[in-house]
């Protein structure tokens, strides 16, 4: 009797090791030496209820068949507890990458926040220190200008006077890129329009932006990120793909806040994207994501356009 329960026990134990162990194969990124355990544990399984079968069938044992049937209740219990020990192993190296991810992110999100810090420190310097002299100059070139001087002179002073004025219009724009106020002060949308605005001619490709945020505001991280990441797209198109069409999607769903980006340009290979040109930024562009927790899809073939799908979790 006590035989029959065990060896009951003993294939429950031999079912349920090769049900944890089916169960982490997919933590192994399915690699073919576990799910061939796997399979040996699940066939073990079977084997041990056909034999059950057969010894419920059987009124007498001889010492030899106890003894085997003891063991083989033995190794079940072995095998579940060493099916468990994996199962926590791969739990605690699960925990190792999620801390060492988690790491990584604010490690980048450290860095991004310093570079963007540095950006309106300059940008601030250029603004504030080389605008007003430029002013002054100009004031003073204007002052010279309504003196009387030769014809050839005047004409050295108003080019200098509009040289001035391309070099405000030319530090203005440096600031801007550097540390656009517009994203500070009205949101991730209109920099982005800002951004795109400037490139309206007939040479450059037609532009189509969709969003359903408005006017919502975001971490500041979140809205720095994603408008970097824009301009970074948006700057490689027009140099490199040779697209005329380019489509921007900005969408929250649910906690996400979403960026599809697509252009009809010449593509490349994805699967050789790391070894793109550095001008490219595709590395730059991964790397803020990831400093977000985001999630990035970079898909493009030859002459089949780009498509970058961004996820970013937000409150």
């Amino acid at each position: 009797m006590f035989i029959r329960i065990a060896l009951i026990i003993s294939v429950l134990l031999q079912v349920s090791a090769a049900v944890i162990a089916i169960s982490l194969i997919k933590r192994t990124k399915y690699n073919i030496s576990w799910i061939l355990i796997s399979s040996g544990f699940l066939l073990m399984a079977i084997r041990r209820y056909f034999e059950l079968s057969e010894i419920f069938a059987v009124s007498h044992f001889s010492p030899r068949v106890r003894w085997d049937n003891w063991i083989a209740f033995v190794i079940s219990i072995l095998m579940l507890v060493g099916v468990i020990f994996i199962k926590r192993i791969f739990n605690f190296q699960k925990q190792l990458d999620d801390l060492r991810k988690h790491n990584e992110s604010k490690v980048l999100s450290a860095i991004i926040k310093t570079e963007e810090n540095e950006r309106q420190k300059f940008a601030k310097e250029l603004h504030d220190g080389m605008g007003p002299l430029l002013s002054s100059i100009k004031m003073a070139i204007s002052a010279l200008s309504r003196s009387k001087t030769a014809e050839n002179e005047r004409k050295i002073v108003e080019n200098t006077a509009m040289l001035i004025d391309e070099s405000l219009v030319s530090l203005k724009e440096i600031s801007n890129k550097l540390s656009p106020h517009i994203l500070n002060n009205f949101g991730l949308l209109k920099a982005i329009k800002s951004f795109i605005s400037k490139f309206s001619t007939d040479e450059s490709p037609h532009i189509i932006l969709n969003s359903n945020i408005e006017n919502k505001r975001y971490d500041y991280n979140v809205e720095v990120v994603l408008y970097r990441v824009v301009c970074e797209l948006v700057t490689n198109t027009i140099k490199h793909a040779e697209a005329s069409n380019i489509s921007i999607d900005i969408f929250e769903e649910n906690t996400h806040l979403n960026l599809v980006y697509f252009d009809n340009g010449i593509g490349f290979d994805d699967k050789t994207i790391d070894n793109l040109s550095k001008g490219m930024g595709y590395s730059n562009i991964k790397s803020r994501v990831k400093s977000l927790d985001g999630k990035i899809e970079i898909e493009s073939e030859p002459d089949s356009g780009l498509c970058v799908t961004i996820s970013l979790k937000v409150n």
